[in-house]
């Protein structure tokens, strides 16, 4: 196995994806398969319904290891992604679940099938499938998953779809699929667009696949009031996709809004006490007045690419405002109004290399900058902008919080109207109520 097989598993499998990700369907009949790596066989809806074996476990007929179809890599491991030593090699679509619908309509369901990548000493011939005897030393055994009856197969199956990873000429049989909303090929460029269906599998489902609040492990940390009850919660945004969770304890909000490669921005666009969301591309701003996909409601150009953008009510009419902090020169450019223009205050503030952050530290109903300063993990509170042409002015607190490489916030996360600080490290948000060191209040992810 060469080391670039090697480090694209280990990018595959070490990410897990949420259960409104990525996985499409195709089925394709072991024995049908040819395997020249760009010819393969897609004949979806046929490859699973011929079999019928319970895995040489005294299992009934009836029961789920015998239906023919491969387990949920998250019921095997927890986690709904590629297990250490597989590779994702193919999809499918299914369509009419309603599961992955958003306010933009119907959307498909993918499935994605994991194959095993080590074939040991044997050869895979023509058809580009080793034995899951193979193994050296064997990992993945075929039986039903976990030894359980009611758990559909794992490490049987030999055949691949195809779509993705064509360069890698030889694998063993599909461990187990992984089931998202987002199209794999978002999730691996070396899977193509070709589409194949088995809506027969639109409703096969798993306990694991059920946490409506769980966020994606990967993309940028965002957070917002986003129901308007005064709460503050966090959310991802990851590829173009929005997961916002609810602070109500309902389903997160999930849609596609911006482009791979945008820089996401929430903030009260319009004064109506919600936050919604926005993008920054080349120093244009694309905003939203709903938390849904769509068109832009409000656009135009302000900063220069490069510039970190901001966000806040800096004058406390209840409308959220542009704002941009410049490395180079470590000056912020705030503007009072949702359009081009030059900036309504411009003042200096931090180090290079520091992080501003926006919020209403005290409560007064206006927002101002603080810093975060990634060197020291501490952060600097500041209660007053700067003057036109002037310096941050002295912090009204400085703790230290964190630690190196985490990721610094700002929300009214209990609803008392006072901004205070948190951060995001290793896929948990840990959130202070006060701004001040200490252990923090709520965890969430």
């Amino acid at each position: 196995m060469t080391s670039t097989l090697v480090r694209r598993a280990t990018q595959l499998f070490d990410r897990p994806v949420s259960r409104r990700g990525f996985l499409r369907r195709l089925t394709y009949g072991a024995t049908a398969l040819t395997m020249a790596p760009l010819t393969y066989t897609l004949k979806p809806g046929t490859a699973y319904a011929a079999i019928c074996n319970c895995q040489g476990q005294n299992c009934d007929c009836g029961a789920m290891c015998c239906d023919g179809y491969t387990e949920f890599c998250c019921t095997l491991t927890g986690r709904n992604a590629c297990p250490s030593g597989t590779m994702l090699m193919g999809w499918w679509k299914a369509d009419g679940s309603g599961i992955c619908d958003d306010s933009s309509g119907p959307k498909p369901r993918y499935y994605m099938d994991c194959n095993v990548i080590d074939c040991g000493t044997c050869g895979c011939g023509a058809n580009g499938i080793c034995s899951g005897n193979c193994q050296n030393p064997k990992v993945y055994a075929c039986e039903c998953g976990n030894k359980h009856c009611n758990h559909r197969k794992a490490g049987c199956t030999g055949f691949r779809y195809g779509q993705c990873n064509q360069d890698v000429a030889c694998v063993g049989p599909i461990v187990c699929r992984v089931v998202t909303c987002t199209p794999p090929w978002e999730l691996d460029p070396s899977c193509t667009t070709r589409v194949l269906v088995d809506n027969n599998t639109r409703f096969h489902n798993a306990p694991c696949l059920e946490d409506d609040r769980a966020l994606p492990t990967e993309g940028i940390p965002v957070v917002g009031d986003w129901e308007g009850d005064g709460k503050v919660s966090p959310g991802i945004f990851v590829n173009g996709r929005w997961h916002l969770q609810r602070s109500d304890g309902g389903p997160n909000i999930v849609f596609s809004y911006g482009k791979v490669g945008d820089t996401p921005v929430v903030g009260d666009w319009d004064g109506d006490g919600v936050d919604t969301v926005g993008v920054v591309r080349d120093g244009v701003w694309y905003l939203r007045n709903s938390n849904s996909g769509g068109s832009a409601h409000l656009s135009f150009k302000y900063g220069k690419p490069g510039d970190i953008p901001l966000a806040g009510d800096w004058n406390g009419d209840g409308v959220d405002t542009p704002g941009v902090w410049r490395n180079s020169n470590r000056t912020v450019y705030l503007r009072n109004s949702n359009s081009a223009g030059n900036a309504h205050h411009e003042f200096t503030a931090g180090r290079p290399g520091d992080i501003p952050l926006a919020g209403d530290f005290d409560g007064n109903g206006k927002d101002t900058i603080s810093i975060y300063r990634p060197s020291e993990s501490k952060f600097y509170i500041v209660n007053k902008l700067g003057k036109n042409g002037g310096s941050l002015p002295v912090p009204s607190v400085e703790f230290v919080y964190g630690k190196p490489g985490d990721v610094p916030l700002v929300g009214d996360w209990n609803g008392d109207g006072v901004d205070t600080i948190g951060i995001y490290r290793s896929k948990k948000f840990y959130l202070r109520n006060a701004n001040a060191p200490g252990t923090a209040d709520l965890v969430l992810r």
